[in-house]
């Protein structure tokens, strides 16, 4: 049976979009939709940040625990919001904890509960453990990809959900919430595309991307 890709704090991030327009808020969230287009290509590209510099930021923390490893170090210190995040550095939460992360690139983050997830150069996010939704800035040219145990994903201009069950045997779900995502394997040619609405899970010790295609489903 398939996971139902909009969980609770999925569902929550609309709710927050609704508020943050109230409140007049430039935080910019993803609004689902039925089009499967990509953004437009009339867009700003964003230059590479220098591991030293602060790289994202966390804009919203939702229940506690979530915790931040520093750079060059194996301790945690407890999450804040506004609190500077730089390449290499991670952030995890615990039990019903949810945050979100705000990248100076255009990108925007935001991980449920029992996550892990590292800040990699090159706009590069690696996924680790949990769930995460993430969605690009519109007007923004950001080529991100998010790293996970099975397989990369890459963000076109696009809002994507991922979800990493605690049995690794379920499978790794990729969810195209809108426009397209790019499913690929390290170190091999040729990649899955999927639109928006559709779903595709990869288990560990999958290598055939041919196979993968052929598993795409879309969700009712």
């Amino acid at each position: 049976m398939a996971t139902k890709p909009l969980s609770r704090w999925c569902w929550g991030l609309v709710s927050l979009t609704v508020v943050s327009l109230i409140a007049g808020c430039q935080t910019s969230t993803p609004t689902p939709t039925n089009s499967s287009s990509p953004v437009s290509t009339n867009t700003t590209a964003v230059e590479p940040v220098s591991p030293s510099e602060t790289f994202a930021t966390i804009s919203d923390i939702q229940k506690q625990p979530v915790w931040v490893r520093r750079l060059n170090t194996q301790d945690e210190v407890p999450a804040q919001e506004n609190m500077n995040l730089r390449v290499g550095e991670t952030i995890r939460t615990e039990g019903e904890a949810l945050a979100q992360v705000e990248l100076k690139n255009g990108l925007s983050f935001r991980i449920g509960s029992n996550s892990v997830l590292t800040l990699r150069p090159d706009n590069r996010l690696q996924l680790e453990a949990g769930e995460m939704i993430a969605w690009v800035e519109p007007g923004k040219k950001v080529p991100v990809e998010i790293e996970t145990p099975v397989a990369i994903a890459g963000i076109r201009g696009t809002t994507l959900y991922i979800n990493m069950p605690e049995d690794p045997k379920e499978g790794i779900e990729f969810f195209a919430w809108e426009g397209n995502v790019a499913v690929w394997f390290p170190n091999q040619s040729g990649e899955c595309l999927f639109k928006s609405g559709e779903q595709v899970k990869i288990t560990p010790g999958e290598t055939d991307i041919y196979q993968v295609r052929q598993q795409v489903k879309k969700l009712p």
